[in-house]
This record gives structure tokens, C-alpha cells and sequence, in this order.
């Protein structure tokens, strides 16, 4: 069975998912308490798989067992079968043996995705009732490719300041800071970013630490629809990774293979693309 993990053993799993070499820092950033996330175990004395959950909607699977009613509780959850979820939760597996052990427990509930497919809220026939598999791409920085980018970005003069109280709570999207820190409190205490301001000081891009954990920071990025292709979100992320760069931190970027925007602003910045694993889009 899926067991809740005591929130004062969190700090006990912290080595065991820093050992995984793709990138969890969602999945830290649960265990180091910096966002009020969930853990789930299969056993109580001598754990052997971790299911956690963070506030965003995404969740880690790490570690095997040889507990099948955890894999049917986890089936369960997977399908929603208890109507326990109202959104989407996108789910990561470690390590990689977990991949086919997916495939037999989701059979024909299971729907690989064709990667070079930009991802949609609407559906085919069929799948908004199937769990939908695409990757998710982890990226490495290159700064040398980052400064040669950054020597030639135009500068248009615009404003881009720290984030604000008031840019906090008024951003609105799928990737906006509110999501991914308990409050602005927390997020000025423990993050930092960035917004490029238009006339009348209207926010039309962030970008954000989504995550810190040591020296890494992980970056978020969101921008106002109407003013996606502007180039402001190059403008906004250099600003972030100059301060990465200044402040010793390792900026980080994964996206969702469909994320095709995503992925050509990474490769702009000066990332290069390193590992992709599996990324399945639970039912809701």
C-alpha cells in the first residue's frame, strides 16, 4: 500500500533522491520543506519506493518494490480512479528498469506520444480517458555558447526589475512563481526573479527560480501570451542567468518534450540538451 511518509522523515530521504542522476529538484524542494508537497512510501520499516508529490502537479516515482498492492494503489492513483484529482499531475520514474514495469501495469491505459508533436490541452479521440507518455529533457549549461548569445542580445532599453510583491500575486499562467513557492515571503526569502515591464508597468515576462537547491537554480519562465515571440523572454531569462553567473549558481532548465517554445529558448540561452526520460501525464 501507498503509506504517507511522517513529514519528520522527509530529511531522512533527501540522500536517496539526490543519488538519481536526472534532475529531481522538485522533488528535493518537497523533502527540504520548502513547499508543502507529499511523500508516499510502501513500507513503513524498510522503505523501498518513494512517490512524491509536489504542489505544481508533478510528481516522482523512485525506487522499486516487490509490494504488487503498492503498484495496484499506484494504478489506482495513476488512473484516478478515486476522483482525487481535479488537474493533471505529470510523473517521473527512477530508475530506469521502472519504464517497462510502467508499461505492463498501465497496458492499454497507456498512450506513447509522438515527441515532435507540440503538446495541447485538447485531445484525440480517447485520450483525455488515457495516461499520455512524452519525455521530459533535461538540459546542461554551456556558458561559453551563453555569453556568445548574450554579447550579440539586442538591448531595447526595456525595464526589468526585481520581482514584486504586487508582480507575485497579479502574474497569472501555467508557470508563474505563485505556483511554486508557499508565498512571496518565501519566495523573496529563499528565490529571486525577474519581470521586464511595458508601459504602465504591465508585467510581460518573468522568469523566476522555480527551484533552489545548493548551488543549482532552476529556471521558470512565463510570459504574457499576447507578447510571446517579442523576444522578451530571452530578455528576462539572460537577466536571471547573469545573476546566476554572479551569484555562483548553476542555472537549470527542463522542459516537457512538447514544450517546443521551451525547448528553442533553451537552446538559445546556451543549453544543450543532456537526458531524456520519461514524463506521463496522469489522468484527471
Amino acid at each position: 500500500m501507498m503509506k504517507a511518509l511522517d513529514i519528520r522523515d522527509y530529511k531522512k530521504v533527501i540522500p536517496i533522491i539526490r543519488s538519481a542522476d536526472i534532475n529531481t529538484m522538485f522533488a528535493l524542494a518537497v523533502l527540504e520543506r520548502k513547499v508543502e508537497g507529499k511523500v508516499f512510501i510502501d513500507d513503513e520499516s524498510s522503505p523501498a519506493s518513494f512517490y512524491i508529490q509536489h504542489p505544481y502537479g508533478m510528481a516522482l516515482l523512485y525506487g522499486e518494490t516487490n509490494k504488487e498492492d503498492f503498484y495496484v494503489q499506484l494504478t489506482s492513483h495513476m488512473l484516478n480512479l478515486e476522483n482525487v484529482r481535479n488537474g493533471f499531475e505529470w510523473l517521473q520514474v527512477y530508475p530506469a528498469s521502472l519504464y517497462s514495469k510502467m508499461d505492463a501495469i498501465l497496458g492499454t491505459n497507456l498512450i506513447k506520444k509522438n515527441l515532435n508533436e507540440p503538446y495541447k490541452q485538447s485531445f484525440f479521440p480517447g485520450e483525455d480517458k488515457k495516461i499520455l507518455e512524452y519525455e521530459r529533457i533535461n538540459f546542461i549549461f554551456n556558458k561559453k555558447k551563453y555569453l556568445a548569445f548574450r554579447r550579440n542580445l539586442k538591448n531595447e532599453h526595456y525595464k526589468i526589475i526585481a520581482t514584486t510583491e504586487t508582480i507575485f500575486y497579479q502574474l497569472s499562467g501555467s508557470v508563474i512563481p505563485n505556483h511554486f513557492w508557499n508565498n512571496f515571503g518565501d519566495f523573496i526569502k529563499n528565490g529571486i526573479g525577474f519581470t521586464l515591464l511595458l508601459e504602465n508597468d504591465f508585467p510581460a515576462s518573468t522568469a523566476f527560480s522555480s527551484y533552489i537547491v545548493d548551488d543549482k537554480l532552476e529556471i521558470g519562465i512565463e510570459t504574457y501570451e499576447e507578447k510571446q515571440g517579442s523576444g522578451f523572454a530571452s530578455m528576462v531569462c539572460s537577466k536571471l542567468i547573469d545573476y546566476c553567473i554572479e551569484n555562483g549558481y548553476e542555472p537549470v532548465w527542463s522542459c516537457n518534450s512538447a514544450n517546443i517554445g521551451s525547448r528553442k529558448l533553451a537552446h538559445k540561452l546556451g543549453f544543450e540538451e543532456l537526458k531524456r526520460v520519461p514524463y506521463y501525464r496522469l489522468l484527471k
